[in-house]
């Protein structure tokens, strides 16, 4: 199709991308009105980053500064917007937006990377642990990289554990990240060498949307990467998937149009490189690749015929081949057997379930959790059966080419939102700049079939796929957990034993790790006191289970769930969810802010409270009130008397009235050095204290 038939066929591209000459006059307002908007948008969405960035003014003026400024900025640019008229002054004030999100990115790098030196992925801390192995000359594939969660300060619940009670230690990507933080290392000396690697590639992945999408839409680049709080997120954590969006978006670019002709022109040349780039970065673009070059054949099989969109889809795919093969080649020939232990991991490693999809209704909501490989099994038939459904149904869901191979990662045990919101970029690049008339103009594998045949087909399709779904939320979870004791830290508020009653409902000998989950997200496996390490078909036991570390202590602030985990058969049981913490206390008045004078008193009054804030009326509940000094070297004891007990007495109990509430009276008959503070809690007797409230210091003078 020649560069004129494709105008004229595309006018809504030619109007989105033409340069209107230096005289034109303004141009009608209901036209640039989508412009205006996009563009009103991506400059609002920065203010999120700016108030995120500000908080650290005091510790980081320049910082500071750059908020204030985004402030400033934005909301001149957005009175731009509104009054330009023509579309050449909305470019140009896209172009001040894309740098203000840029600049206001990095100040939010700033801020975040100042407050957390620690990362916040194991992922990222062996990416670099891998890095600097290869920069000394090792094989950073199959080495135990276990020690970089304490370099990096990862916390160590955020490790990914394993079913049979493991935790994964090894590198498990190609090489493109590898390099890349490699590269970072160098530069930074290797501080925060991943999370700056990502921020750069986050940057670069808006300046490259902003190229590549059309002018209209080119604010847009600033939205999505930048205005979105999640990618961020995401870059600063070091998670590769960002990596991986990058690489993906000049793939998106016009995919409908490479080939065109017969040929692949430079262009073409350049995105086959980048697919092969993505291919090389993590799993996700393995599951993309094969829908981008299903779509080239189909395309193009409409102009070339079949066997010349085969030519042209070979040669696209064999350049992605070819960059792969060129990163990964070295450490190939450096120990094949480990490279691909560690490519392969994330698909062979039987990580516990974990994830934003499907697998919630099983981890949460107590449906299913018996057969777990079965969410695997629904994940690749989904895919292979939408696939198919992609080839023989292209002129309908062509355009769907970046978002459905992320569709089956929804029904995966491992449904990480990484997956779908990193696909964000891609996707809005895809459908700016896709060409619908080229899908629909696409040849079909199911071309001249009947309605009811192609019906028939998709279902035939998709009964795999839901078959497996319905067997993994219909097989129990094999387990019944029942927590029968817990056992506190007291002030520090975490739990860090429990005893459990255990009972095996199904027909195998199981051998279960324990772990809490509070955040939706299970800990560190729980070390298991006392308690058979196999529980036999149909039997009961008990087990002393205590926390690994104070990272797995869950906070008794916090319901939190109890969970076991078995590798043969792969399997997750839930406990019910446990509340340590039904009401909590609070003091009244929160400050007293007057100097009392030395055998003056005053009162606290302790009310029962809700989680959510609201008065519990409720009389009866032992409540107890409680004294310290926080000395500059070390605690002192305190000497105020409490509702009369004798001085010094810590603590001092009381009922709550009808109202929930116990009122005591301070007094000290000397003055003090320091303040007295004072801290109330909920003490049943012969259980654990729980709700204890903020602190209240009192000066006597």
């Amino acid at each position: 199709m020649s560069a004129t038939t494709e105008t004229i066929t595309r006018p809504d591209l030619d109007v989105a991308t033409r340069r209107p000459s230096a005289g034109a006059p303004d141009e009608p307002d209901e036209r640039l009105t989508p412009h205006r908007v996009v563009s009103l948008i991506a400059t609002l969405s920065l203010f999120g980053l700016a108030l995120a960035s500000w908080d650290s003014a005091v510790e980081l003026p320049a910082v500071g500064l750059m908020a204030a400024l985004t402030f400033g900025g934005g909301l001149v640019l957005a009175g731009a917007i509104l009054v330009v008229r023509s579309e050449r002054a909305l470019e140009r004030v896209d172009v001040a937006v894309l740098a203000l999100g840029l600049a206001v990115l990095v100040a939010r790098a700033v801020e975040a990377l100042y407050h957390n030196p620690g990362y916040g992925t194991d992922e990222a801390a062996f990416e670099q642990a891998a890095a600097t192995l290869l920069l000394h000359g090792h094989d950073p594939y199959g080495a135990n990289l276990l020690s970089a969660l304490s370099r990096f300060h990862v916390p160590i619940q955020y490790a990914t554990y394993k079913l049979n009670g493991g935790v994964v230690s090894t590198y498990g990507y190609p090489a493109a990240p590898l390099l890349l933080v490699a590269a970072f290392v160098r530069i930074t000396g290797g501080a925060q060498a991943v999370p700056i690697a990502n921020v750069a590639v986050l940057m670069v992945s808006a300046v490259t949307m902003f190229k590549l999408l059309p002018r209209r839409y080119r604010a847009l680049a600033v939205l999505v990467p930048i205005g979105l709080p999640l990618l961020f997120g995401y870059a600063i954590s070091g998670v590769n998937a960002i990596i991986c969006m990058a690489a993906l978006l000049p793939v998106a670019w016009r995919w409908t149009a490479v080939g065109r002709g017969g040929v692949l022109d430079s262009a073409n040349r350049w995105q086959g490189a980048c697919l092969g780039l993505a291919v090389c970065t993590q799993p996700l673009a393995w599951f993309v690749a094969p829908f981008v070059l299903a779509g080239v054949f189909l395309v193009r099989s409409a102009e070339l015929g079949r066997r010349g969109a085969a030519r042209v889809a070979l040669a696209y795919g064999a350049i992605a081949a070819a960059v792969f093969a060129v990163l990964n080649l070295p450490f190939i020939l450096w120990n094949p057997g480990a490279w691909l232990a560690g490519v392969a991991s994330p698909l062979t490693q039987h990580a516990i379930p974990y994830g934003q999809g499907l697998i919630d209704l099983t981890l949460f909501a107590h449906v299913g959790g018996g057969a777990i490989a079965s969410y695997t099994y629904a994940a690749a038939a989904f895919y292979v059966a939408l696939l198919a459904l992609y080839v023989l149904r292209f002129r309908l869901l062509g355009r769907a080419c970046f978002v459905l191979p992320l569709l089956p990662f929804f029904f995966s045990s491992r449904s990480l939102a990484e997956y779908f919101m990193t696909g964000a970029a891609v996707v809005a690049v895809s459908v700016a700049t896709d060409e619908p008339a080229a899908v629909r103009g696409a040849s079909e594998l199911s071309r001249g079939w009947s309605a009811r045949r192609r019906n028939a087909i998709a279902a035939a399709c998709l009964l795999l796929p839901f078959a497996f779904t319905a067997n993994a939320l219909a097989t129990p979870q094999p387990l019944t957990l029942k927590i029968e004791e817990a056992s506190t830290t007291g002030e520090l508020q975490t739990v860090w034993r429990l005893r459990v009653l255990v009972h095996n409902r199904s027909d195998e000998a199981l051998v279960p790790h324990f772990a809490t989950n509070e955040v939706g997200q299970a800990t560190t496996f729980w070390n298991v006191l006392s308690g058979p390490a196999r529980l036999a078909p149909h039997a009961t036991a008990t087990y002393s289970l205590a926390a690994p570390n104070v990272g797995s202590m869950s906070y008794i602030t916090s319901p939190f769930l109890l969970q076991a985990f078995t590798a043969t058969p792969q399997t997750v049981s839930s406990s019910a969810l446990f509340t340590p913490q039904h009401f909590v206390t609070t003091l009244l008045p929160s400050y007293v802010n007057g100097v009392i004078p030395a055998g003056g008193t005053t009162h606290l009054t302790v009310q029962l409270e809700s989680p959510l804030g609201a008065a519990v009326q409720r009389a009866g509940v032992r409540v107890g009130l409680a004294q310290l000094i926080y000395g500059q070297q070390a605690l002192i004891p305190a000497e105020a008397r409490i509702d009369g007990a004798p001085e010094g007495a810590t603590p001092v109990y009381a009922l709550t009235d009808a109202q929930g509430r116990a009122t005591f009276a301070l007094t000290d008959s000397s003055p003090q050095g320091h303040p007295v503070f004072f801290q109330s809690w909920v003490q049943p007797t012969g259980r654990y204290p729980f709700g204890f409230s903020e602190i209240v210091s009192v000066l006597w003078r």
